[in-house]
């Protein structure tokens, strides 16, 4: 069918006209190889270059692992070393661990009436025990009022110091 109309053109617009078809066609069929050859290598360049990131990302994700290990084992050093430097400091200072009952009266009476305190847990309307370290009662009371303040309803049941 080509050839017909080729035929045709050169009948018609003669040899010159019929010649620039040709090499018009000729063109564009070696536009349409290269295009094609740029394409398929471009896939092959980026297949590489994806293998590639798939090994640093595998490397990197090596790297965080033993990273991470490592902060956990040195996080543990630090809480070792803390402990150990605490009771070192506790020794010398002359410091002791009491045992402190405290409740509040607030969640204790809302619970009588059926109800439940609007910010704190029902557990406080029981005694719960907390541990402190501190060098006499004095301070212990201290402490605890700071942060179980009596004006929001915490109550100090006892105190008593944690024998070893």
């Amino acid at each position: 069918m080509t050839s017909f109309w080729l035929i045709m053109g050169a009948l018609l617009i003669g040899v010159p006209g019929a010649t620039f078809i040709v090499l018009q066609l000729i063109a564009q069929h070696k536009r349409q190889v290269l295009a094609y050859e740029w394409s398929a290598a471009e896939v092959v360049r980026r297949g590489q270059r994806l293998d590639e990131l798939e090994k640093l990302t595998r490397s990197a994700q090596q790297k965080i692992a033993e990273l991470t290990k490592q902060k956990f084992e040195l996080e543990a050093e630090v809480a070792k070393l803390e402990k150990l430097a605490s009771k070192a400091v506790a020794a010398e200072a002359n410091v002791k661990t009491f045992s402190i009952g405290i409740y509040n009266s607030e969640v204790r009476r809302a619970h009588m009436m059926g109800e439940k305190h609007r910010q704190l847990d029902d557990k406080w309307g029981e005694i719960n025990y907390v541990e402190l370290q501190a060098t006499n009662d004095d301070e212990v009371r201290r402490t605890i009022m700071r942060k179980f303040p009596p004006e929001r309803g915490f109550v100090i049941e006892s105190v008593q110091e944690v024998k070893k």
